[in-house]
């Protein structure tokens, strides 16, 4: 039986592919409940370093599935849809481990939410990339009015989500959409690129600067300044601190668990 969400491990990398290629991989409730268990799943296992989310098939994804979409509000179950759909993006985005998406196609609405609560993404060069709930008189309830504006500023959220215009790649890049642009049948190569770069690094320090990101985003400069150096003092008297000041030391290269083979080995 063909499953909607696929995860494998390949070295480092934790790959989640959305796997409905025939529905443009749109999500429902199946959906959430895969991406949640694997993304969990990652973050659970010490061998996984980075994870890549993509899309199999023409594109990375449409959006919520329209037809439970649909079903849920001639249910008067609605609410219930997007708490368990909130749940699952937080969770996303509180994943301990980096995520890097690989965007290729298009990545509408609810998959254009799906981005933005990853913390790396590496967009196609043909890529369709926006919230088009507006043109069909919809609302954006999978995060975009909360999320985008802290993103890309008040001015240019408001236009992306009353137009419900997509945005070209490489202003996605501009606007702090995206990380890298790259041609559509490379997506994932540039995004494996990343993630190995981020490989290399300690976990333990990327944990930490996702932690102080996160936590700190709502907060005044003051009080985020204070959570900065708590999490710091923390980190500091780790191991991977102290592997990382030794080698600085030292002008060697710091080894925290993984190195990439060198081209040829």
């Amino acid at each position: 039986m063909t499953t909607k969400v696929t995860f494998t491990i390949d070295g480092p990398i934790a790959r989640i592919a959305l796997n409905r290629p025939d529905k443009l991989n749109a999500l429902d409730l199946e959906c959430l409940d895969l991406l949640e268990q694997a993304f969990a799943k990652a973050d659970a296992d010490d061998g996984v370093r980075v994870v890549v989310l993509s899309g199999n098939g023409r594109c990375f994804c449409a959006g919520a599935d329209l037809a439970v979409v649909d079903e849920a509000i001639a249910r008067g179950e609605f609410d219930a849809f997007l708490r368990r759909w909130h749940e699952v993006f937080a969770g996303i985005e509180a994943c301990g481990k980096v995520t890097v998406a690989a965007v290729h196609g298009m990545a509408l609405a609810g998959g254009f939410e799906l981005t933005q609560v990853c913390d790396l993404v590496v967009i196609g060069d043909a890529t369709r990339i926006g919230d088009q709930h507006a043109k069909f008189g919809l609302f954006p309830g999978g995060g975009s009015t909360q999320r985008l504006p802290r993103m890309v500023g008040r001015r240019t959220a408001t236009w992306m989500l009353v137009s419900g215009e997509t945005v070209d790649p490489a202003d996605a890049v501009g606007l702090g959409l995206a990380n890298a642009v790259a041609p559509e049948a490379e997506v994932i190569a540039r995004a494996d690129e990343m993630a190995l770069v981020v490989a290399e690094r300690s976990v333990a320090a990327s944990r930490a600067i996702k932690d102080a990101l996160a936590r700190g985003r709502d907060l005044d400069l003051p009080a985020a300044l204070d959570l900065e150096r708590e999490i710091a003092v923390r980190h500091m008297s780790s191991a991977d601190a102290a592997r990382g000041l030794a080698a600085f030391k030292s002008r060697s290269a710091p080894d925290f668990g993984y190195r990439r083979p060198s081209h040829g080995s």
